[in-house]
């Protein structure tokens, strides 16, 4: 290899394009010790500049490898210690510095920006979300130092290379203040970024891509899960406070939630809890009903509320579980009942007095095992329901046996 060749080929490296992964950077330095044992042996004006400048650029590959195989800490002491030579070479050599002086400072650049994103990623590792955030907004300026001088000298390989290096930073700090904020519109930011970084040749994008879509996924699921939570409070609010079509209004936009929640994730926690506040929304239409003295509704209502409930018993993985609800499906049953009883005194049909009956039963026992589980509201809806029921059982009892003396 002739003399001139080897210059050539060292001043090709310096001026060739960056390296996207760890393979490429690898491959650099080992045409770096190469071109070394090469220049060894010549007799060059030059060659101690040369021999520098092939170290720099061997240290140089050798920190990017360490930096995209994610050995940070190291990489960072090697671009500090890079950064001190470079120094050194621009001092000891001003004449051969002066000719190769875009390419050497270009490279500067890109060794601050580096450090500065090391220690970003660094930050990030130690969950120092203030100082990360500080470092990846340092970063994203010293890319955008580098991208003005590679624009002023028509060097758009370099450029783009910088500015595929922006739009990943860029999208590494909206994913840090999506996460650490729980704000999904940093995150769209960021994975609009790193699609672009993406489309610009970085390379193991994908990976950082898809945690960023579950995060946005995980984020909206959060906040429809709150959201439905918040409506079944309020409907369990209205409820108690007898605002029985505020209540249903409230638990049917918690239902469609979890229904679009399992849209996104299917879950069977989902599935249930959609039932739940079905049952929920029946019992308050019924309940709506029997205010309006439309019992026969209010009835139907209930035997929905039952039905709906019985699903969600059959997909409870755990007898536990399940005895948690019997007693609502029992109350359930004994209100339809009631209210049919109700009914049929209405109509003055004698067998008002054994669904009456059969409702007591009901409701009693629903009342036991609700004082057993320690479920205040069941127990409370109970003891109301109970007391409306002694009071129609008294006036019919009444009522049935003047009919029957007169007969």
């Amino acid at each position: 290899m002739s003399e001139n060749n080897i210059i050539a080929q060292v001043e090709n490296i310096l001026t060739k394009k960056y390296c996207f992964s760890a393979d490429e950077a690898i491959e650099t330095v080992n045409q770096c010790n190469g071109l070394g044992e090469a220049l060894v042996p010549l007799d060059l004006p030059e060659k101690d500049f040369y021999m520098r400048i092939l170290q720099h650029l061997h240290l140089f590959y050798n920190s990017e490898f360490m930096f995209f195989n994610n050995r940070t800490s190291k990489a960072l002491k090697s671009y500090q210690k890079l950064q001190t030579a470079i120094s050194e070479t621009q001092t000891l050599f001003p004449d051969s510095y002066a000719r190769l002086r875009y390419d050497i400072d270009r490279h500067v650049l890109r060794i601050d920006a580096r450090i500065q994103e090391a220690r970003a990623k660094i930050a990030v590792s130690e969950e120092d979300v203030v100082q990360a955030e500080v470092l990846y907004v340092e970063t994203i300026n010293r890319y955008n130092t580098e991208l003005e001088i590679e624009q002023n000298n028509n060097d758009y390989d370099h450029y783009f290379n910088s500015l595929s290096n922006i739009f990943q930073t860029t999208g590494q700090l909206y994913y840090l203040r999506g996460k650490a904020y729980k704000n999904r519109s940093d995150l769209y930011q960021a994975l609009r970024n790193l699609k672009k970084a993406r489309f610009l040749g970085q390379a193991n994008i994908e990976p950082f891509l898809e945690t960023t879509r579950e995060n946005i996924i995980s984020l909206t699921l959060e906040k429809l899960e709150n959201q439905a939570e918040s409506l079944f409070t309020d409907g369990l609010i209205a409820s108690e406070a007898e605002y029985y079509e505020n209540a249903k209004n409230k638990y049917q936009k918690s239902a469609q939630l979890y229904r679009s929640l399992k849209h996104i994730h299917k879950s069977v926690e989902y599935e249930l809890q959609e039932e739940i506040q079905f049952s929920s929304y029946y019992e308050a239409t019924a309940k709506n009903f029997m205010i309006q003295d439309d019992n026969e509704q209010a009835a139907l209502q209930f035997s929905f509320a039952t039905q709906t409930l019985r699903k969600v018993l059959e997909k409870l993985p755990s007898e536990a579980l399940k005895q948690n609800f019997e007693p609502q499906i029992i109350y359930f049953e004994g209100m339809q009942l009631f209210c049919q009883a109700v009914t049929e005194y209405d109509n003055m049909i004698p067998e008002a007095m054994t669904h009456f009956e059969e409702a007591q039963r009901k409701l009693e026992e629903a009342q036991t095992k609700a004082k057993e589980l320690e479920n205040a509201p069941l127990l409370k809806s109970c003891v109301d329901a109970l007391n409306k029921l002694n009071s129609y059982q008294e006036i019919a009892g009444l009522m049935f046996q003047q009919e029957e003396n007169e007969s």
